[in-house]
């Protein structure tokens, strides 16, 4: 029997999206922003709804987590679509003032 998952969170890197659960996007998240803190590029593993991806993080890589929310609405109510928020990179306060030469 196949075991069932509550994906939860959206994690959206590269154009792509990927679905994941809760614990596995914390973990993601959290070894992204380590790399990136550090200011190395790391192939950093995601176990997603469709398996698993190795996904390019460095210092500038652009991710946005979004949460998957689930409800009910009536008929009469319209549904509107979420605003659209830019992804932030992850990085440190000290990366954002590099100059480089």
């Amino acid at each position: 029997m196949p075991i069932e998952h509550e994906y939860s969170r959206v994690i959206h890197h590269g154009g792509r999206s990927f679905f994941a659960t809760t614990t596995m996007s914390d973990i993601f998240i959290a070894h992204a922003r380590d790399t990136a803190e550090r200011g190395d590029t790391e192939l950093v593993p995601l176990l997603h709804k469709g398996g698993v991806e190795l996904l390019l993080i460095g210092p500038l890589t652009r991710v946005a987590v979004s949460e998957i929310e689930v409800g009910t609405a009536s008929e009469k109510t319209p549904i509107q679509p979420a605003p659209a928020h830019p992804a932030t990179p992850i990085m440190t306060p000290a990366a954002r003032h590099r100059v480089a030469g």
